[in-house]
């Protein structure tokens, strides 16, 4: 590889050897887009794989996370805006980039050529979309007989809804995850009750179990093919990833007819166990308490030991019963402390506590900071990005040296090496394909894109708030 492909490398990383990381030598090729996948693929690069992005050089078929998402420093796109998106930084970071437009069949042989000398491809389009372009596993293992390939899609390559389209947030009511989650509601006594309106997770969570389900089952398929040289397709269907982590409330109907409540942040059996207001502005804590020795922990550290023995409180089942009541007596504690006091005088005391960490504080939070969860990557001086933090891995390995992070690829930074180094293409052939403009490093048709100011994007309700750094 190119010198330059490892600039970022911190002196502690230069020293390590890039081939001692466990998928060193493994060759991927990354068809897919937008989040789950790609994300996959950037944990593949983290691992030592060499991660090859196929991009495209049309604005209209580009990565929408290179020039929708942002968000971008200093809320200023800059004239080169598609290298710049954090969203597109974080997913495809460690990877290098070959734009090809599919819609030419040059493009497809190149493609086609590339998987010949690959070990893994990752994709996430509807099964119709690579059956159109003859890029389905079967013609790919045409060409590359113990092909890994992963295709992620909504709902699988089999069933009635196999061609339906699909992303995380409409995903998450086919898998039964909106029925599941609801806040309380005041009733017509005033207390709060089972909430009546089924709501998202968050920020796309299947889009995580996806990843994350990729990830092993291509470390799963590559033990398979040292095994036994043969390849494998991971059939992957969101929506059934989805549904494999609320087993206990398909289990409860399927065993009882019970069907599960919605209670926002309480539990089933536990209480006290929310979420509560602290000092500051929108500043927060979880606490759950298990059983009657937290119960009397959690009281001696309230500074009210005469709740342990009060008749609303004194058991689990009275407790459960009188939770709005105690809800208020701790919100009137906690509301006078910070959200780190209450969580390390209820650690100390043995009862479950954590803050409730927003952006800044996740940043800031110096268990992250120890373990150098946050992790720096030096970008291109085009980019104008400078150094910025990464997410980095909630995992380490003993015998192998992972960082540092390295920042996602320019467009096209990886054309002639591709193209010239990997293939054999010479210089007429590439400048042929340059003048059809099938690969090129600039976003063609490109616009920069409109930016709303943070004032009104607090008004518009798309953030909440912001910092003047």
């Amino acid at each position: 590889m190119p010198a330059q492909y490892y600039s970022s490398i911190t002196n502690e990383g230069a020293r390590h050897n890039m081939t001692d990381l466990p998928l060193s030598g493994i060759r991927v090729v990354d068809l897919s887009r937008v989040f789950a996948m790609p994300y996959a693929g950037a944990y593949l690069a983290d691992l030592g794989a060499e991660v090859i992005k196929i991009d495209c050089c049309q604005a209209q078929f580009v990565d929408t996370t290179r020039t929708l998402n942002g968000p971008y420093p200093d809320n200023d796109p800059g004239e080169l805006y598609w290298e710049r998106a954090g969203t597109f930084q974080t997913l495809n970071r460690g990877k290098r980039s070959v734009t090809l437009d599919l819609r030419s069949e040059d493009a497809i042989s190149i493609l086609k050529q590339l998987v010949s000398v690959s070990d893994i491809v990752l994709e996430n389009f509807t099964p119709r979309v690579m059956q159109r372009f003859g890029l389905d596993y079967a013609n790919l293992r045409a060409v590359k007989p113990d092909l890994i390939m992963v295709s992620n899609t909504g709902y699988g390559h089999s069933g009635p809804w196999s061609n339906f389209g699909a992303m995380a947030t409409a995903l998450e009511p086919t898998h039964g995850t909106g029925a599941f989650m609801g806040y309380l509601d005041p009733g017509p006594d005033g207390r709060l009750h089972d909430g009546g309106i089924p709501n998202k997770m968050g920020n796309s969570y299947t889009d995580f179990l996806a990843s994350w389900t990729a990830q092993l089952a291509v470390i799963a398929s590559l033990i398979h093919r040292s095994r036994t040289g043969k390849g494998m397709w991971v059939d992957l269907a969101m929506y059934q990833v989805g549904s494999s982590f609320i087993g206990e409330g398909i289990l409860d109907f399927a065993f009882n007819g019970r069907r599960t409540r919605r209670i926002g942040n309480r539990d089933h059996t536990m209480s006290p166990h929310g979420c509560y207001p602290c000092l500051g502005q929108d500043e927060w804590v979880t606490i759950a308490v298990r059983d009657d020795r937290d119960w009397e922990a959690f009281c001696q550290a309230l500074g009210q030991p005469s709740l342990a023995g009060d008749s609303r409180f004194a058991h689990p089942t009275a407790r459960h019963g009188h939770q709005d009541e105690l809800d208020e007596i701790i919100s009137r504690w906690t509301s006078t402390q910070s959200q780190y006091q209450v969580m390390e005088a209820l650690q100390s005391a043995g009862v479950p506590a954590g803050p409730v960490l927003n952006a800044k504080g996740l940043l800031a939070d110096p268990q992250y900071r120890a373990r150098g969860f946050f992790q720096p990557a030096d970008h291109a001086d085009e980019t104008g990005l400078g150094r910025k933090e990464y997410v980095g891995r909630g995992w380490s390995l003993s015998e192998s040296l992972i960082n540092p992070i390295r920042p996602a690829p320019m467009l096209g930074e990886a054309n002639d090496y591709v193209l010239s180094q990997m293939l054999g293409l010479n210089d007429e052939q590439i400048q042929r394909l340059k003048d059809a403009g099938t690969v090129g490093d600039t976003l063609a048709d490109a616009r920069t894109p409109s930016i709303v100011p943070l004032e009104r994007q607090v008004e518009l309700g798309w953030i909440s708030g912001y910092d003047e750094l």
